[in-house]
């Protein structure tokens, strides 16, 4: 019944998901206030009316807010695999180069020894 997790990546996850909740809930108390000093000017709104019009303006604007996040997630997404692919070629290039330097080092104590 193991997720394959260790107990620190399933900290890391639980910790990131309440990051997340919480971004998106200032996210929407951020709409909810635009929208409201929005529709401050329209005093002929009733309340019932003005309560339709702000959870409109909120919405629109919370809809706004999550395609911006959805695109961010994704492009660090697509940065993170981006970097660990250069990471990887970088380090396949020093361990060659580290050992080139140690058989060249090999071959001059063979030269020297053999003198």
């Amino acid at each position: 019944m193991g997720t394959g997790k260790s107990p620190e990546g399933e900290v890391g996850e639980g910790i990131r998901r309440i990051e997340g909740h919480l971004l998106w809930q200032r996210q929407l108390s951020d709409a909810r206030a635009r929208a409201e000093h929005a529709v401050a000017p329209l005093d002929w709104l009733t309340g019932a009316e003005r309560e339709d019009v702000v959870r409109r303006v909120a919405d629109a604007l919370a809809d706004g807010s999550r395609a911006a996040l959805r695109e961010t997630a994704q492009r660090a997404v697509s940065l993170r695999r981006e970097y660990e692919d250069r990471y990887a070629v970088l380090q396949r290039r020093v361990v060659g180069w580290a050992f080139c330097g140690l058989a060249v080092v090999g071959f001059v104590e063979g030269l020297l020894l053999m003198r």
